[in-house]
């Protein structure tokens, strides 16, 4: 479905968020609402509840009834987050879908962004950019940056990860030609989609922050951290398999991830991985702007004669 302005014929095709819930009441409300104060319109909200056993379902139940934007499913029992997604995107009518989780916050430009970057350009299946995360007490905990075009992503796709999935908004059409998410890679179904995805198409992030992440811990990054390492190694030697093949550095890298993973508590780990991904964001920049140098200085400046001749 698609909307048109009277005066400029613009089209806003229509944006599926998807939001799957698992004991999530103490934030579902906030995230919502940061959602609906969207400065893009054309935008429906789909929740589903995975067996929450707080008060999730009434809360879900009672926005959904304030929001027409809102549809609203739920399981009786916990049936896993692959269920969730699926469920949530068999019922999805937008033409692309954004994804976010329970705790977090959308910013208001968002999905006017992504929108516009992915009707401008149609080689691409999805794309991403910048987190913001926040704790309780501190509002600037964190940024988080990834690299921006497809070439740079996938040049370290093998070790971090090219999105943060809050951040992620990826063509549906795309998506259905994947074999959609599977719940054996959980908790990091995420980072197999992103593979598949793009084997299909072009990625890329955009360079402002889409997303504000809360960073607490009840936070599944937190909670299933050890489980979270074990499954990325598979996720690594499943793309090792199906993707590219992966360098000695690349399998060096994910043993010792995992091995930290083991070794190391979960807030230890995470900062260490996000200096990483600053360390790698840096290097880039570095990079290309000596390419950017070597270029210019290749290019010879035009030779100006006066009118006289001389």
């Amino acid at each position: 479905m698609e909307k048109y302005t009277k005066q400029t014929k613009i089209k806003y095709p229509l944006v599926s968020i998807v939001i799957p819930v698992f004991n999530g009441d103490s934030f579902i409300q906030q995230t919502v609402d940061s959602v609906l104060k969207s400065t893009y319109k054309n935008f429906e909200i789909i929740l589903v509840d995975d067996g929450s056993t707080d008060s999730s379902k009434d809360t879900c139940a009672k926005i959904a009834k304030q929001s027409k934007k809102v549809k609203f499913y739920s399981f009786k029992k916990n049936k896993g987050m692959d269920k969730a997604l699926k469920l949530a995107l068999s019922s999805a009518n937008g033409k692309y879908i954004a994804r976010i989780n329970q705790d977090d916050l959308m910013r208001p430009a968002r999905l006017q962004k992504q929108v516009s970057f992915l009707e401008k350009n149609k080689d691409h299946v999805a794309v991403g950019g910048y987190t913001k995360m926040f704790t309780k007490t501190n509002k600037n905990f964190d940024v988080i940056k990834f690299p921006l075009k497809d070439e740079e992503i996938k040049a370290v796709w093998m070790k971090l990860s090219p999105f943060a999935d809050p951040a992620v908004m990826y063509r549906k059409s795309a998506y259905l030609k994947t074999k959609g998410y599977n719940q054996a890679m959980w908790p990091v179904d995420d980072v197999h989609m992103w593979y598949m995805l793009g084997k299909i198409g072009k990625l890329a992030n955009l360079p402002v922050i889409l997303t504000d992440v809360r960073w607490h811990e009840s936070a599944g990054s937190m909670k299933n951290h050890k489980i979270q390492m074990k499954k990325l190694l598979k996720v690594h030697i499943w793309a090792n398999k199906n993707v590219q093949k992966a360098k000695l550095s690349d399998w060096m890298f994910w043993f010792a991830q995992s091995l930290a993973g083991y070794t190391f508590g979960p807030k230890f780990n995470w900062a260490v991985y996000r200096l990483i991904k600053k360390i790698n964001y840096f290097l880039f920049k570095k990079a290309l702007t000596k390419k950017y140098t070597k270029v210019t200085k290749l290019i010879k400046k035009p030779t100006i004669k006066s009118l006289s001749g001389v």
